[in-house]
C-alpha cells in the first residue's frame, strides 16, 4: 500500500482484520484506511484505499460511516476520481463549483488533463 507521513492534526480511519485461531496469537492487518487532512480551516478527506483482496465488500462505506461524525457541511472536502463520485455522493458530498481559496489551489495543484478530478464538499443529508 502506499505510505504517506501523517501530521499531528490528522487523522486516520482504519479497519483491521484479526488473523489467528483461538490457540495462535490473534495478528491484525490493515485491510482499509482514509486520512483527513487539515487544510486551514477546512478537512480534506484523501487517501481512501482499500486492500485488493477486501474490494467489493463494502469497506470503502463502512469507512465513510465511521468517519461521518468528523466531517463538517461545506468545510470538508474530497477530490475524487470521475468514476468514484457516485460513491461519495451516497455518503452526502456534492460538486463544488466555488471552493475556499486554499481548497481550489490545492486542486488546481492535483487536477490535471492526465489525472481527471472532480471537487467534492460535504453536505449533510437533513431529515425532513
Amino acid at each position: 500500500m502506499p505510505y504517506a507521513r501523517l501530521t499531528k492534526k490528522e487523522r486516520i480511519a482504519v479497519l483491521l482484520e484479526e488473523k489467528g485461531t483461538a490457540e495462535v496469537a490473534v495478528e491484525s492487518e490493515v485491510i482499509a484506511a482514509v486520512r483527513l487532512r487539515p487544510i486551514g480551516l477546512y478537512t480534506l478527506v484523501t487517501g481512501m484505499l482499500i486492500h485488493p483482496q477486501h474490494r467489493g465488500k463494502g469497506l470503502g462505506h463502512t469507512l465513510m460511516r465511521g468517519i461521518n461524525n468528523e466531517m463538517t457541511d461545506e468545510y470538508t472536502f474530497i477530490f475524487s476520481l470521475p468514476h468514484l463520485v457516485s460513491f461519495y455522493q451516497q455518503h452526502g458530498f456534492e460538486k463544488c463549483q466555488t471552493p475556499p481559496n486554499d481548497i481550489g489551489q490545492l486542486f488546481n495543484r492535483y487536477h490535471s488533463e492526465d489525472k481527471p478530478l472532480s471537487l467534492l464538499a460535504f453536505k449533510r443529508k437533513t431529515v425532513e
